[in-house]
């Protein structure tokens, strides 16, 4: 029989379960003596629902990981019409807004093109071939993360011409523009 000090071990167990932030197990250790078969019991019991909770957690943990990384593509026809339609309201000027687009879309595409396929190419090389060729790639294949650099190239382009703002109010509205045709298909992961 091994002598227990109850109160020291019942001490130490919540240490244990604060220190991986688990709920403790109901179950009390009271007696003052137990049997060596009836501790190794106890230890695999309370292991095992240890290992539980903290498989659980690191689940968790993996799935926000993978759902943080999704990049989902969005079609192109659909986000851009309403971008345009916003910033059209936004400056007024369809014309300006179509200048700006063109800069904008020749940008992301080129900036999606270099990544995708980890080609840098240099001012010289950026044809116009090149450039209808990397528009049509980020239409076919825009993602996500392409909108997003999509509306921080505008709103860094509108910077100049509106108060803080009217910037911050922009950027809400574009975003929430994206994440409306966004689809995420690990959301219930």
């Amino acid at each position: 029989m091994v002598n227990i000090d109850s109160q020291k071990l019942r001490t130490k167990m919540l240490k244990l379960y604060n220190k991986y932030h688990i709920t403790p197990l109901k179950e009390q250790y009271i007696k003052k003596s137990m049997s060596v078969d009836d501790c190794v019991t106890s230890v695999d019991k309370i292991t095992d629902y240890l290992l539980q909770n903290m498989r659980n957690k690191l689940r968790l943990e993996v799935a926000q990981v993978f759902k943080q990384s999704e990049n989902p593509e969005i079609p192109y026809f659909a986000v851009i019409m309403d971008i345009m339609q916003f910033m059209n309201e936004f400056v007024g000027d369809p014309h300006t807004v179509e200048l700006i687009f063109v800069r904008v879309n020749n940008e992301v595409a080129r900036r999606k093109l270099e990544l995708d396929k980890k080609i840098y190419y240099a001012d010289s090389q950026w044809t116009s071939d090149v450039s209808e060729n990397a528009i049509q790639y980020f239409k076919d294949a825009g993602t996500e993360r392409d909108y997003i650099l999509f509306v921080e190239k505008l709103l860094e382009t509108l910077s100049s011409s509106g108060n803080d703002h009217e910037i911050n109010m922009a950027r809400m509205r574009l975003m929430n523009i994206v994440r409306k045709h966004t689809q995420h298909e690990l959301k219930d992961l």
